[in-house]
């Protein structure tokens, strides 16, 4: 009897344990109150959920005339990331795109250094297919070897001793792809010409003049050393500059 009464209680326990993990991680809404599929799934991934902590922390950083003036882009990255329904990996490229484009306005979360081989493990897990060439939409990835890793104005990539006298990074792709920054890029910098890199469309620009569809953001994992960056294909928007 003692022996049955204890096989029940363990089962009980075990029960507990599996249904409500102490240490799983919470996103920054209430998932009681989730209904778009692209919440229920950042619910559903304790990854994602940290990732969603990231970009609110890092909304939170910014003094209010740079929330005022990054609630459009917000606004907008959100509506992407409604658009990847379940997809885990195109939440995950759309998150990470935000966290990038809120350092534009003064945040300083960082990407968590486990992006890029989350990244390579969710493509994996999905079965996608790769596109050829760049990927022309949203959710699509392909793969390319890096061709080139220089500045923007193509001197070697050495890290500046002043992060504010940075001369950029700029990484080009054997299948033609281009992605630039005006900030010095580690992970790029830590990348050696040839190394495999697993590329995905997270962003499109929006009203762009006919023939100028400059902005578009790419996320990129390299493949050798697990690092990531999330960067635009133009130094400029489509119709500026």
């Amino acid at each position: 009897m003692l022996w049955k009464l204890g096989s029940a209680w363990m089962f009980v326990i075990a029960l507990l344990m599996t249904a409500a993990p102490a240490n799983a991680a919470q996103p920054s809404f209430d998932c009681a109150k989730a209904k778009a599929a692209d919440e229920k799934a950042i619910c559903a991934d304790d990854k994602l959920a940290q990732l969603d902590q990231a970009v609110a922390i890092a909304y939170g950083q910014l003094d209010s005339t740079a929330q005022t003036d990054a609630k459009p882009m917000m606004r907008q990255s959100l509506a992407n990331r409604a658009q990847c329904g379940s997809d885990k990996l195109c939440i995950l490229n759309a998150q990470a795109d935000q966290l990038v484009m809120l350092k534009d306005f003064g945040a300083t979360v960082p990407l968590p250094p486990w992006v890029g081989r989350y990244q390579l493990t969710l493509f994996e897990e999905s079965g996608a297919k790769l596109t050829k060439g760049m990927p022309g939409k949203v959710g699509q990835c392909t793969k390319s070897k890096i061709a080139s890793i220089t500045t923007r104005f193509g001197e070697e990539l050495v890290e500046p001793e002043d992060p504010l006298d940075s001369n950029g990074s700029a990484v080009t792709y054997a299948n033609g792809g281009y992605q630039v920054s005006y900030d010095y890029i580690p992970e790029l910098a830590a990348s050696q010409i040839g190394d495999e890199v697993l590329i995905c469309l997270v962003a499109l620009p929006e009203d762009c003049p006919p023939g100028d569809d400059r902005g578009k953001y790419y996320s990129a994992t390299n493949i050798r050393t697990g690092g990531a960056w999330s960067l635009p294909d133009s130094q400029h928007m489509c119709g500026g500059a």
